[in-house]
C-alpha cells in the first residue's frame, strides 16, 4: 500500500477507534523495527529494562489507544514488507500460530476485531516475532533472529465470519543462519490496539526438525508491559542446566510474574502475590457486614489468595475494600487465568455468578416470607418432576450481565434452554431406584464412606468420648453412656466393639460448639452433634446415637441429648428423625465449607501462586503441576465474588451464616496438616487403615474394607504416586542431591510454607524437599488434594445433596423438650413440624441450583492419563511414562466398575439406593451431572 492512502485511511480508522485524527503521537520504533525492546536486546548490554509505560495504564482506554495510533502514523511511511535472505548459509523456518482474538463467551467483540483487521490491511505486520537460541553469540549476548511478522492477520474479507469466535491459525517464516543453533524460545510483540490468546507455536525448520510452544497466554498490546514477552519450547531444563542463551529469560519471566508487591492489579496484569483473606466483608456497604480477616493472625490462621492490591476499607482499615477498578470485569484474575469458551472449564467461574446474579435473586422473589415452608415430601419432589416456574422468562432482561451469564445455565432449563421461565432439576441418583431409601438408617450410615463427604469418619477408640473444650464453658464433654449404644452392637460390650474396630464416629461438636450460641440467635437454628456408628455383620454401618449439644446460656445449663434409632426398623420414632435431619445439617454445612472449600480450594491455592512465581515453565516440575491448577483461581476468586463473602450464597443458605468462612479458619488452624492430606496418612490418621506392606495399595490395610472412597481412592493415589515418582526420577536422573540444590525448586517449596500457608510455617510436621522420594510424596499430595479429594467432595453433591431432606443446608427448629407443649404440637403432626424444621422453600431451590452447577464436568475437562494436547513435553521418556499412567487410569476405571457390580459389597450399589460409587472412575465420557471423572485439577 502507499504511504500516502495509508495516510488517507488513517482517519476512518480513528473513527472506528473513537479518536480523533489529532491523536497524540509516539515516537516509538516502527513496526519493522519491532520484536524485542531496545533496552533490553537490541545490541546493548543485558540488564533489566524500565518499564516504558505504567502498568496500571489498560491498553483499551482511550489515551493509550490515542497514543498507539499516534506512534502507527509517524511510521506508516517506513513499513515495508520483511524480505529474508536466500543464500546458502540461511535456514528457513515455518511457522504456524494459533489464536484467538479477544473474545468473550464465544462471540467476538465486533468492534475490537474490526479496528485491529484494519490496522493490519493498512500498517502490515503489526504483530512481530524473533526467536531466541539456546546459544549467545561470541560477547554473552543472546542470539536472537531477525524480526518476522504474522501474515495475513485479516482473514475474512467480510464481517460474517468474524462474529463466532474459534481458533485461527496464522503463518510466520523466519530466516535464519545455519549456525543459529537450537531454538528455545521466541519473542513476540503485539502492536494492535487489542489483546489475542494466543495458544501455541510449531515451528518446523526446512530439514524437518520441529519445535513445539504451548503458550496459552494473553498477549496485550506491546507497551502494556515492562519487559519482553517471552514464550520457552516445550523442552525443559533444571535451573543448572538452562541453556546460556535462555538463561536471562528465564530470569527475568519470573520477575514480571512475581512483580513487586505493589499497586492496584490491573484486568491486563500476569502478576502473582499473596494476600489474606481481608475481602470477605463490606463493611463501607453496611456496618453489619464487617468480617474479620482471615490469615495473618494466631486467632484466625489461614492460607494466602492471590493479592488484588485494591485500597483499604474505610470503615474497616483491616479489610480490603470489595470495589472493582474502572474497566475491571470483577475482582483481579492473573490475565492467563481467564480463557474459554462457551460451558468450557474456565467458564465455570462465570456460571458461578450467573447463578448469584440472574438466577437467585428471581427464586427469592417466587416464596413468601412466611411461612416459605414445604407442604410435604411430594411438594418438594415436585421440582424434579414438574419443575419450578419462575414467573417471568429471563431472556427477556435488559442487563446485559444477566444475559451473558444465562448462555452458562441452559442445563437447569426445559428444552435445552429454549424456555428460560422454568428451572428443571434432573432428578438425584439417590432418588431414581428408590425414592424411600434416603430415610433408611443404613443408607445415613453409607453415605459417610460414598456419599459426598467420606473423609470425616474416624475409629472410636475411647469411650466416652472427650472433648477439648473447656467444660466450665461448654458444659460436660457427652451424656453418651454404654447403655445409650450397647442394644445395637451384637452382643458386643463397647470395650469388644472398640477392639474389634466396629465402632466409628463423625463427631463435629467442638468445632460447632462455640459457634452455637450466636448462630442460633440468628434466623437458623442448630446444634452441635456427634453421630456413633457401627459396623454390622452384614457389612453396613449403621447410625446407633447421635448427641446433640447445645452451650450453656444465661437461663439454662449446657444440654447432651442423645437420641437412639427404634430396635426395630420397622418401627418409627419421630425424635430419631429430627435428630438425623440435624446431624445431616451440620454434616451439610461441615462438607461444604470445610471438607470441599477449605480442605480443597483454600489450601491449593497458595501452591497455586508458588508455582506460577518460582517454578519458570523451563522447570519440569513446573511442567508436572501445571494440570493440577487449570483454572483454579479462576473458581476461588469467583467464590470470593458471590459465595463466601459477607451476604453471599453461602451465609445467607447455611447454619452458620456470618460465621461460616471464620468456622474454616478454626479448622485449618485445628486440623489441617499437610502431612495428613495424603490420602494413606489421612485414613491412618482417622483409625481407618493402619500401615501395611506395600502389597497394600497406599502401604496400608483398611479396616472397613468396603469402604468405597477409601479403596478405589487408594488405587488412585498409588497410580498417581508412581507417576510422580517416575517422572522426577528422569527430570533428576535419579539424584538427591540435585533436587537439593534445585534452586528454584526450594525457593518454591520454602515459599509455599513460609508465605503461602505462612500461619503454619513453624509447624514440625512440614516436610523437607530435599530427595527425589520426598518431593515426589510432596507432589502426588498436592496431586491428590486438586484430583481425587476434590472430586469425592465436589461432583457427588448432586446425588446425595440434589434431594434437601438428605442433607438440609440449614434447620429452622430446635427438637422439641419432652413434656413441652412443642412435643404436642410436633406429635400431632409429625410431617408439618418435620417440613418446618427443613430447610425453607427459598434456599433449598437457590442451593439446588448452585449444587447442580458444582457438580457438572465441563466439555474440555482433563481427566487423569488424558491430555488436551500432546506438546505439553517434547521427552520422549516422559511421553511413554505418561502412557503408562494413562493405561493405569484405564484399567483403574475397568476395575472399580467390576467393583461396583459385585452385589456382595453392601456400600456400593447393593445398598439400600442402590448408587454404585463412580466417583473415583478415572473418566468421563460425557460433560454435565455424571458422578465419574477425577479431572487433574480444581475447576468448580
Amino acid at each position: 500500500m502507499q504511504a500516502a492512502s495509508a495516510q488517507a485511511a488513517v482517519p476512518a480508522i480513528l473513527a472506528v477507534a473513537g479518536l480523533s485524527a489529532g491523536a497524540a503521537s509516539n515516537k516509538r520504533s516502527s513496526a519493522q523495527n519491532v520484536g524485542v525492546k531496545s533496552s533490553s536486546y537490541h545490541g546493548t548490554a543485558f540488564a533489566t529494562g524500565k518499564p516504558k509505560s505504567s502498568s496500571s495504564k489498560i491498553v483499551t482506554v482511550s489515551p493509550a489507544r490515542a497514543s498507539l495510533i499516534g506512534k502507527l502514523k509517524d511510521a506508516v511511511a517506513d513499513i515495508k514488507p520483511f524480505k529474508g535472505s536466500h543464500n546458502e548459509g540461511t535456514v528457513e523456518i515455518k511457522g504456524q500460530l494459533v489464536i484467538s482474538k479477544q473474545s468473550f463467551l464465544d462471540l467476538v467483540k465486533i468492534g475490537p476485531s474490526l479496528l485491529d483487521d484494519q490496522f493490519d490491511a493498512i500498517f502490515n505486520q503489526l504483530v512481530a516475532l524473533q526467536l531466541v537460541s539456546v546459544d549467545t553469540k561470541p560477547d554473552g549476548q543472546p542470539k536472537l533472529s531477525s524480526k518476522s511478522t504474522i501474515e495475513k492477520w485479516t482473514t475474512s474479507s467480510g464481517l460474517k465470519g468474524q462474529v463466532i469466535a474459534g481458533d485461527d491459525s496464522y503463518s510466520v517464516t523466519f530466516k535464519v543462519p545455519s549456525d543459529f543453533g537450537e531454538i528455545g524460545a521466541f519473542i513476540i510483540r503485539n502492536n494492535h490496539p487489542n489483546q489475542f490468546y494466543l495458544h501455541d507455536l510449531t515451528l518446523e525448520t526446512d530439514t524437518g526438525v520441529v519445535y513445539e510452544f504451548p503458550c496459552n497466554s494473553w498477549v496485550y498490546n506491546d507497551r502494556i508491559y515492562h519487559d519482553d514477552r517471552v514464550f520457552f519450547t516445550n523442552k525443559t531444563y533444571l535451573p543448572k542446566q538452562t541453556p546460556t542463551g535462555l538463561k536471562p529469560f528465564r530470569e527475568r519471566e519470573l520477575v514480571a510474574l512475581r512483580g513487586d508487591g505493589t499497586g492496584v492489579r490491573q484486568t491486563s496484569d500476569r502478576i502473582y502475590d499473596y494476600d489474606i483473606y481481608n475481602d470477605l466483608g463490606n463493611p463501607d456497604k453496611r456496618s453489619d457486614l464487617k468480617r474479620p480477616p482471615l490469615g495473618g493472625s494466631k486467632d484466625l490462621p489461614y492460607p494466602r489468595r492471590c493479592r488484588t492490591g485494591r485500597p483499604k476499607s474505610l470503615a474497616d482499615p483491616k479489610s480490603e475494600s470489595t470495589t472493582v477498578p474502572a474497566g475491571a470485569d470483577g475482582y483481579y484474575l492473573p490475565v492467563d487465568e481467564k480463557f474459554g469458551r462457551e460451558k468450557d472449564s474456565s467458564t465455570k467461574a462465570v456460571t458461578l455468578k450467573g447463578v448469584a446474579h440472574a438466577i437467585a435473586p428471581v427464586i427469592s422473589g417466587l416464596f413468601d416470607d412466611t411461612p416459605n415452608t414445604w407442604d410435604n415430601l411430594e411438594d418438594i419432589l415436585s421440582v424434579y418432576t414438574k419443575g419450578l416456574p419462575l414467573g417471568q422468562n429471563l431472556e427477556d432482561t435488559q442487563d446485559e450481565e444477566t444475559k451473558r451469564s444465562l448462555v452458562f445455565l441452559d442445563s437447569l432449563f426445559k428444552a435445552q434452554g429454549e424456555d428460560k421461565s422454568v428451572l428443571k432439576y434432573p432428578l438425584p441418583q439417590l432418588l431414581k431406584e428408590n425414592e424411600n431409601a434416603w430415610m433408611d438408617d443404613e443408607e445415613f450410615g453409607r453415605q459417610t464412606l460414598a456419599g459426598t463427604n467420606p473423609c470425616t469418619i474416624q475409629a472410636v477408640t475411647e469411650f466416652p468420648p472427650k472433648s477439648s473444650l473447656s467444660p466450665e464453658e461448654y458444659g460436660p464433654a457427652t451424656a453418651l453412656t454404654e447403655e445409650h449404644i450397647k442394644p445395637y452392637l451384637e452382643g458386643l460390650s463397647v470395650k469388644e466393639a472398640i477392639k474389634a474396630k466396629r465402632l466409628f464416629t463423625v463427631d463435629y461438636r467442638d468445632i460447632f460448639l462455640p459457634y452455637i450460641d450466636r448462630i442460633n440467635q440468628g434466623k437458623y437454628k442448630a446444634y452441635a452433634p456427634r453421630t456413633i456408628y457401627f459396623w454390622t455383620s452384614k457389612g453396613t454401618m449403621k447410625p446407633v446415637a447421635i448427641e446433640l449439644s447445645l452451650p450453656p446460656s444465661e437461663d439454662k445449663p449446657a444440654s447432651n441429648r442423645v437420641f437412639t434409632p427404634p430396635l426395630r426398623k420397622q418401627d418409627k420414632s419421630h425424635y430419631w428423625d429430627l435428630a438425623k435431619a440435624h446431624a445431616a445439617n451440620i454434616e451439610f454445612c461441615f462438607h461444604a465449607v470445610i471438607s470441599h472449600w477449605m480442605r480443597a480450594h483454600a489450601v491449593i491455592e497458595p501452591f497455586v501462586l508458588s508455582t506460577h512465581r518460582n517454578l519458570s515453565k523451563l522447570h519440569p516440575v513446573h511442567t508436572l503441576l501445571l494440570p493440577l491448577f487449570r483454572n483454579t483461581l479462576g473458581i476461588n476468586t469467583s467464590a470470593r465474588e458471590v459465595l463466601i463473602k459477607a451476604n453471599g450464597l453461602l451465609e445467607n443458605n447455611f447454619s452458620p451464616g456470618k460465621y461460616t468462612m471464620e468456622m474454616t479458619s478454626k479448622a485449618y488452624g485445628a486440623f489441617w496438616r499437610f502431612d495428613h492430606v495424603a490420602l494413606p496418612a489421612d485414613l491412618v490418621a482417622r483409625g481407618m487403615a493402619e500401615p501395611a506392606d506395600a502389597s497394600h495399595p497406599g502401604g496400608v490395610k483398611l479396616t472397613v474394607d468396603d469402604y468405597p472412597f477409601a479403596k478405589d481412592g487408594l488405587d488412585l493415589w498409588d497410580a498417581i504416586h508412581t507417576y510422580m515418582g517416575k517422572y522426577l526420577n528422569l527430570v533428576y536422573k535419579g539424584s538427591d542431591k540435585a533436587v537439593h540444590e534445585d534452586t528454584e525448586l526450594q525457593t518454591w517449596w520454602n515459599e509455599i510454607v513460609q508465605v503461602g500457608h505462612g500461619d503454619k510455617k513453624d509447624e514440625p510436621w512440614w516436610p523437607k524437599a530435599d530427595s527425589i522420594q520426598s518431593l515426589t510424596d510432596i507432589c502426588a499430595t498436592i496431586a491428590w488434594i486438586a484430583g481425587p479429594h476434590h472430586t469425592a467432595v465436589n461432583y457427588g453433591q448432586w446425588a446425595y445433596g440434589g434431594f434437601m431432606p438428605n442433607r438440609p443446608p440449614h434447620c429452622n427448629k430446635l427438637i422439641p423438650e419432652r413434656g413441652s407443649k412443642d412435643e404436642e404440637k410436633m406429635l400431632a403432626d409429625p410431617e408439618k413440624w418435620m417440613m418446618q424444621t427443613l430447610t425453607n422453600q427459598t434456599a433449598t431451590c437457590v442451593i439446588l441450583t448452585l449444587m447442580e452447577t458444582l457438580s457438572s464436568h465441563a466439555v474440555d475437562e482433563e481427566y487423569q492419563g488424558k491430555r488436551l494436547k500432546d506438546n505439553w513435553t517434547s521427552n520422549p521418556e516422559i511421553k511413554a511414562t505418561f502412557a503408562e499412567f494413562s493405561a493405569k487410569m484405564e484399567e483403574l476405571q475397568r476395575k472399580f466398575e467390576e467393583r461396583n457390580a459385585d452385589l456382595s459389597l453392601k456400600n456400593r450399589t447393593a445398598g439400600p439406593s442402590k448408587v454404585p460409587y463412580t466417583l473415583m472412575y478415572p473418566n468421563s465420557e460425557e460433560s454435565g451431572i455424571t458422578g465419574r471423572g477425577v479431572p487433574y485439577s480444581i475447576t468448580i
